[in-house]
This record gives structure tokens, C-alpha cells and sequence, in this order.
């Protein structure tokens, strides 16, 4: 017991050398490091620190930002492997109303998942986040297409094109709020709106019912080109006269152009009527007033006003069905869930455009001028509103002298002319049957 006692004794003896030995060693090699490393710095003295995890060469003469300034870099180097592993996840980037379009993902689930797992907190620390932090913010490269700059702040936000699309599409689009608020007025003044569109309409009828299209002159001109004879009087067919005690001057049915004219003015004043007398000043302003069917037909009816106008400046079938199609298409479009002020005035010019160029290619240069004077005009109202929310009625007012102008175009046609001799042979028939 006693041999085998001294023989552990020594063993441990031999043992407490070689520690020592060893511990002696590896100081002298760190003190030679040190002094490597303090000949290699510039004259004014190196003060060495040196703890058990690092060793800090430090200068005396160093300012607080050059030590923090190296103390950033040290952190830096320590967090690459993180951020290594962060690059390879994709990068988001969030805005203040937190609205992206695609699949995205929050950077602190990102930050919490993977790679985070692998770094503990003895090797990055608290300063090692800020430091991947701001590395991150600064190696994150953005796209001037797919980004666009918050006025508010200085983050970035990740859109869609389609979504930069409709962004754009909106800020040319009117805001139809803003819109109908400046067209605010009282009851009354839009029960005078209502008043105003009616005398067109009154017009068109009085006009058809009353023979007024069918004057005396040309009764005299072309009432008797058949022989006065009883020979003559069996060719003409009487079947196509009428004979009315309470219009006594309506002897034929009008021209087709004629009537053309009259029905698109006169079917487009019940719906604007309905539509100012009772639903505008109900209504809030903006979106529930204009996307309200009175309002969508008001419209739609103006172009199936022009529709009509279109035979009756040309008496054209064929021009007449190019311009029904476009009405059609544009009376579709004034039903579609989103309302755009913009474009629907525009195609409501256009339409009327379209109708008056056969006035021009007739020649008849005067009566394109008086119809376009009055359209300027009413247009100058409808748009400035330069006396408030007087302004509409005196625009109906003005348009109320453009029918009596399109109903003498529909009349000088030479699509008139034939249902026009046959009405003038009827009045004199009707004044010999008076006179025997």
C-alpha cells in the first residue's frame, strides 16, 4: 500500500510540473505576440490589454469614435457568418401602412427562424445585432422599378406592377368626390335643372304634331306636280294621308330622319328630369349620387340621343349603325362599377362630334356654326360653372336651342324629301276635299 501510495504521489507531482511548464509557455508566446505587435504600431507607446477571450490594442492618444469606430469592425467580423446566412433569405422590406402586394414574409420572423438559431449570444451579443442590422439595411439593393419612396418617411415599399399600374391609372383618373362636391347645389336649384331640360322635348313634339316641318311654300311647289284630273288624282295612293279633326294640319307621317331627331331628344328628357328632380338633392354627394341609375341613364340617354342624331344629319344607314355601335359600347360602359367622370365626357364629345360631321360634308357650313356656337358655349357652363349652381340650368337653357337647328338639318335631307312630297300631296287632297 505504501509503494503503490508514493507511486500516485509522484505521478501527481510530475503532473503539477507539466501544467506549469505548459501554462509558462503558452504566456511567453502571448507575451511575444504583443510585442510583435507594439513594434509594428507608430511612436507614442501602445497600451496592450489583454483579457481571456480577446486582446485590444488600444492607443492612448485614440478618440472615442476611433474606439468605437474599431469596436464596430470587431462586431462586424464577428457577425459575418450571420449575415452570410441572412442573405440568403429573402429579402422584405416593409412600409408604414405594412400594405405589400405578393407573398411576403416580416424580417423578424426571418430574423428568429434558421440561421439565428445557429448564432448564440456569446458570439454576436447585442452589439452584434445592431451591427447585422446595419449591414443589412445597407447591403439591401433596391430596385427603382419594383420601389417606391414614401413621402412621409424614408422606408421603401415593395408594389406590384400591376399595383404601380392602377396607382397611376387613379392619379389620372378624376377623384369623383372632389368632383361632384364642386357640382354641390341647393333643392331648388336642381328642381330648376329639372324645369330646363324640358323645353327641348316640348319643342320636338309641338314640331311633329303640328306639321310645322311641312311648310306652305313647299305644298305649293310640289303638292301638284300629279295632274289636277281625276285621272291623275286615282294614281296617287290616299292610303299613306291622314285625316285628323284635332290636327288638322298633320297630314302624313313625318320623315324618318325628322322623327329620328325628335325621339332621341325627346326620350332623354324623362330620365335627366327624374334624375335632377328627385334623386340629386336626395342623394349624398360623390359616389351614391353618381353611381345611381338615374344618373347612369341621364347619360346613357344622351347617347342614345346621338345614336338617333346620326340618321338624322345624314339619313345614312350605314353611318347610322358605326355610331349606334360606339353609343352602344360607351351606354355599356356607363354601367360598369367604377364610375370615370373623365372618360365618360369624352365619349360624350366624341358622339357629338360624330354627329355633326355630316352637316359639313353636306356643305352646310352656317349651320354647323350656329350648332357649335351654342355647344361651346353650354360646354364653357357645364364645365366652369362660372355662376355657382346656376350654372346647369342655364346650360340646359342654351341647349335648348340646338333642336329647332337639328330638326331643320333632318328636314332638308335628301332622305326627306320623298315622305315630304307624298305629306304635300296629302294637304292639297285635304284642301280640295274641303273645298268641294
Amino acid at each position: 500500500k505504501k509503494h503503490r501510495a508514493t507511486i500516485m504521489l509522484t505521478a501527481w507531482m510530475q503532473l503539477k510540473r507539466m501544467d506549469k511548464g505548459g501554462l509558462k509557455e503558452r504566456r511567453r508566446k502571448l507575451s511575444d505576440d504583443n510585442a510583435s505587435t507594439a513594434e509594428e504600431m507608430t511612436s507614442g507607446g501602445v497600451r496592450v490589454e489583454t483579457t481571456s477571450s480577446t486582446t485590444t490594442l488600444s492607443h492612448p492618444k485614440m478618440t472615442t469614435s476611433s474606439r468605437q469606430s474599431n469596436r464596430r469592425r470587431n462586431l462586424e467580423r464577428s457577425s459575418t457568418p450571420m449575415l452570410e446566412m441572412i442573405e440568403q433569405q429573402p429579402t422584405v422590406v416593409r412600409s408604414d401602412d405594412d400594405k405589400l402586394s405578393g407573398d411576403t414574409s416580416d424580417v423578424d420572423d426571418t430574423l428568429s427562424q434558421g440561421s439565428m438559431e445557429t448564432v448564440s449570444d456569446d458570439t454576436l451579443g447585442k452589439g452584434g445585432l445592431m451591427a447585422a442590422a446595419d449591414a443589412l439595411s445597407t447591403s439591401t439593393s433596391l430596385d427603382s422599378s419594383d420601389y417606391t419612396a414614401s413621402d412621409s418617411s424614408s422606408k421603401y415599399q415593395k408594389l406590384h406592377p400591376k399595383t404601380l399600374f392602377k396607382t397611376n391609372e387613379k392619379s389620372k383618373e378624376l377623384d369623383v368626390e372632389k368632383y361632384m362636391a364642386s357640382r354641390e347645389m341647393t333643392p331648388f336649384q336642381e328642381r330648376m335643372n329639372a324645369v330646363t331640360v324640358m323645353p327641348g322635348a316640348f319643342y320636338c313634339i309641338m314640331f311633329l304634331l303640328s306639321g310645322a316641318w311641312l311648310s306652305e311654300h313647299f305644298v305649293e311647289e310640289h303638292g301638284y306636280e300629279l295632274p289636277n284630273t281625276n285621272n291623275g288624282a286615282a294614281l296617287f295612293d290616299g292610303s299613306q294621308c291622314l285625316s285628323l279633326s284635332w290636327m288638322p294640319h298633320f297630314h302624313a307621317l313625318p320623315p324618318l330622319p325628322l322623327v329620328a331627331a325628335a325621339l332621341g331628344i325627346i326620350l332623354h328628357a324623362p330620365f335627366s328630369f327624374i334624375y335632377h328632380w328627385k334623386y340629386a338633392h336626395r342623394l349624398p354627394a360623390g359616389l351614391p349620387r353618381t353611381t345611381h341609375w338615374s344618373r347612369r341613364m341621364d347619360q346613357a340617354m344622351i347617347h342614345f340621343c346621338s345614336g338617333c342624331m346620326a340618321y338624322a344629319t345624314s339619313g345614312r344607314w350605314d353611318f347610322f349603325v358605326a355610331n349606334a355601335l360606339f353609343n352602344a359600347d360607351c351606354i355599356y360602359r356607363q354601367f360598369m362599377q367604377r364610375v370615370r367622370p373623365r372618360r365618360n365626357q369624352v365619349r360624350i364629345f366624341i358622339s357629338v362630334v360624330a354627329y355633326t360631321i355630316p352637316l359639313l360634308r353636306r356643305g352646310d357650313l352656317m349651320l354647323f356654326s350656329k350648332i357649335w356656337f351654342l355647344f361651346t358655349i353650354s360646354g364653357w357652363l357645364f364645365s366652369q360653372y362660372p355662376i355657382g349652381g346656376w350654372s346647369h340650368s342655364v346650360f340646359h337653357i342654351v341647349m335648348a336651342f340646338v333642336p329647332p337647328l337639328l330638326m331643320t338639318a333632318a328636314v332638308e335631307l335628301p332622305a326627306s324629301q320623298e315622305q315630304l312630297k307624298v305629306a304635300a300631296q296629302c294637304a292639297v287632297m285635304a284642301k280640295e276635299s274641303l273645298v268641294s
